[in-house]
């Protein structure tokens, strides 16, 4: 059954091993891209391939086996080659398709809003995808993942790899279906000029009438009553030269018809849904076409090697001791394995979900990254305090050893004019007991004059009476 593939298989394909690598890849797309769970996947592509490979190409299996593919037709020439740059092809390792998406990252980043995207193994097979069906037309896709596993940002890359533009919805709050409707007519105005990708997530679900819009797209083409008849005639004259080339016939109804199938091959929907509680599967029966008409790329939860090289990439200018940076990486992605872990414990004994997502798991690091700088800064506050108190301390010691130095040499003229006064205080003792001892003499002595005193008052008073009485007899006399 293999002869009928590798005859329609390309030239640069027609190697055994190239072309068994070629044809392990489609199964992947074709059967792998459609499962919904690890399990089923790893059932797949570590089981049953590899059993058909060893079953009908076993001397290829060392060459072929290898745990990554990678095809797509977005690498660039090297220079001297004059190879299509979109011709699809096997990159053969990771490293070289990493490397090719990583420059058109960074060429990425220097003309639109940097996006700052860690190209793990997982990112590149889902990057890849996108951009493989995006390239086909009418190629649309169904991105299921939780929030911050990379779908926005992986489908943006994607277009611009592609050379597409991308196509968001300006929502306010009184936006509605009209102003969808608007929005779409303006799409399709400029779709044809440039193919489009029209980048829908569940937030822009402002009302369960969007999604009945997009399953018209997704279905026929074409929303019906889009655009009134007076308008369509405009919009279908830029392929008049090309009908007319193709000498297709130019009724009315068919020139409207080409319109919508040109438009539709160059305008590819991706819808980023979250397959958390019960929305996606109630609006996927609700609206078949974004099931049945569009790839659907499963996010599963990151592996333990993509969350390890997702810290790494945001930790990496954070100055940590190189030692203590595995451990801290090791722990960091333990932490997020564990969690999800104990959420499907928590789910199969309590039967209540838990999900722990990319965006939590980067909402840690940015924690985890807050909270080390928080506690740093709070700690070199700390050391320059200590380190100025220490310096304070320093120059009271300094300061201290000076006047210790000044107190010693005072100290001793202190001393010496100790000894004169001691010497001034017992010569001043000697002579205060010298004239203690006059006082109590000349206190004597005055006791004893006024005692005199008193007597020679009386007897002068008595002398006076005598003068007195004799007085009249001298006077007689």
């Amino acid at each position: 059954m293999y002869e009928g593939l590798y005859l329609s298989t390309p030239d640069k394909f027609k190697t055994k091993a190239g072309f068994v690598r070629l044809w392990r890849n489609e199964c992947h797309r074709v059967f792998g891209d459609r499962l919904i769970n690890n399990i089923d996947s790893n059932l797949v592509q570590e089981e049953i391939i590899p059993g058909l490979i060893r079953q009908h190409f076993k001397d290829t299996e060392e060459e072929v086996m290898q745990p990554n593919l990678f095809f797509g037709d977005f690498a660039l020439s090297e220079p001297g080659e004059a190879e299509d740059p979109r011709l699809y092809e096997d990159f053969c390792s990771v490293d070289r398709v990493k490397e090719k998406l990583e420059f058109f990252l960074s060429e990425y980043n220097d003309e639109h809003k940097m996006m700052d995207l860690v190209l793990f193994t997982d990112a590149l097979q889902h990057l890849t995808r996108i951009h493989r069906v995006i390239r086909f037309p009418k190629g649309s896709a169904l991105l299921v993942g939780f929030g911050g596993s990379g779908k926005q940002s992986l489908t943006r890359l994607a277009t611009y790899v592609a050379a597409y533009d991308i196509f968001r919805l300006n929502l306010t709050r009184t936006y509605g279906q009209e102003d969808l409707k608007e929005d779409l007519r303006n799409l399709y105005k400029l779709v044809l000029k440039q193919e489009k990708t029209f980048l829908f997530t569940d937030a822009d679900v402002a009302d369960e009438g969007f999604l009945e819009l997009l399953n018209n797209i997704l279905t026929i083409g074409m929303v019906p009553s889009l655009f009134p008849e007076e308008e369509k005639d405009g919009l279908c004259s830029p392929l008049d030269a090309e009908m007319r080339r193709k000498k297709l016939p130019e009724t009315k109804d068919f020139r409207w018809n080409y319109f919508v199938t040109r438009a539709r091959e160059k305008l590819h929907i991706c819808l980023c849904m979250s397959p958390a509680g019960d929305s996606l599967r109630i609006r996927c029966r609700s609206f078949p076409g974004l099931v049945s008409n569009t790839q659907i790329d499963w996010f599963f939860p990151w592996p333990e090697d993509a969350l390890s090289d997702v810290a790494t990439h945001f930790l990496k200018d954070v100055p940590i001791d190189k030692e203590l940076f595995p451990k801290i990486i090791g722990h960091i992605t333990m932490i997020h394995i564990s969690v999800q872990k104990y959420s499907s414990d928590f789910d199969t004994i309590y039967k209540r979900k838990n999900y722990s997502t990319p965006k939590n798991y980067l909402d840690f690091i940015k924690n985890y990254m807050k909270f080390l700088g928080d506690k740093r800064k709070s700690i070199d506050m700390s050391v320059t305090r200590l380190e100025g108190g220490l310096a304070t301390l320093a120059k009271a010691a300094e300061d201290t050893a000076v006047l210790q130095e000044e107190l010693a040499i005072q100290d001793a003229d202190i001393a010496e004019k100790k000894i004169v006064v001691e010497e001034m205080i017992a010569n001043i003792n000697a002579k205060t007991e010298v004239a203690s001892k006059q006082e109590v003499d000349a206190t004597e002595m005055k006791n004893f004059l006024e005692e005199k005193n008193k007597e020679i008052t009386i007897k002068k008073a008595e002398a006076d009476l005598a003068l007195e009485e004799a007085e009249p007899i001298v006077a007689e006399a």
